[in-house]
This record gives C-alpha cells, structure tokens and sequence, in this order.
C-alpha cells in the first residue's frame, strides 16, 4: 500500500472582536509580548430553521515589533481580522492538575475599525481639500 503523503498545514484565519484589554509585556529573555482574546461569532439556522447565534473564544498571541506597535491600537472590543498558526501547551497547575492550552500565533493582524488619529488625519485632509477647492 503506497504511504500518504500529507502536507503539513498548520494555519487559522479568524475575524472577531477583543473581548478583554490585551496585556503587553516584557518576557525575562526581553521579548515583548501581547496576549489577548477574540470573541467570534457564529451564525446557522438549527433543525427548525431558526437562526441561532454561537460564540467562541481563542487565546492569540503577538511578539515583538507587532507586539510593540499594537500594544496602544488593541482594547476591549476592537475589530480584528487575524492570521497565524495553532500552537498547544500542557503543563501541570500547582494542584498537580494537567492544563492544556491552544493557542493563535498571530502572524498578521489587521484592525478592521478606524482608530480616533487616522480619522483626525482624514478630516484634516478634507479640510484642507475644501479650502483648496
């Protein structure tokens, strides 16, 4: 029987809103870092037809520069369009308890909202448009 070659893809792209203030860091090796979690929706109609509504939560991660330059743009309900790879962790809790995590490692991210200086710099540009004209 001939062997499957199976490529190996670990990628996930999601849109969703942050549902907490993402928290930026410095790690012990000078790393920055920004963790946070998106809320993303889901809707389908159930065995009735009725249209339901469902929500999950994912843990994503941003490092360095990325980290850095969006540490002051992300807050709490922000719109995010994201890229990036699946990464799991298990450990044992103080209880002795095994934990697992998954989480996004978020290679691109993409604010799907205007933020209060790119629209400042808009109405200057208007402005300065109409006084031109």
């Amino acid at each position: 029987m001939p062997t499957l070659r199976m490529p190996n893809i670990n990628q996930v792209a999601l849109s969703g809103r942050l549902v907490q203030d993402p928290d930026f860091r410095f790690m012990d090796n000078g790393a920055a870092r920004l963790r946070g979690r998106i809320a993303v929706n889901r809707s389908y109609r159930d065995r009735n037809q009725e249209w339901q509504e469902e929500t999950s939560f994912f843990d994503i991660v941003l490092w360095q520069k990325a980290a850095e330059t969006l540490a002051k743009r992300l807050h709490k309900g922000t719109p995010v369009f994201i890229t990036g790879r699946l990464q799991s962790h298990s450990w044992r809790d103080s209880d002795d308890q095994p934990r697992f995590r998954v989480q996004v490692q978020v290679r691109n991210l993409q604010v799907l909202e205007r933020d209060a200086e790119d629209m400042q710099e808009e109405n200057v540009q208007q402005e300065t448009a109409l006084q031109a004209a």
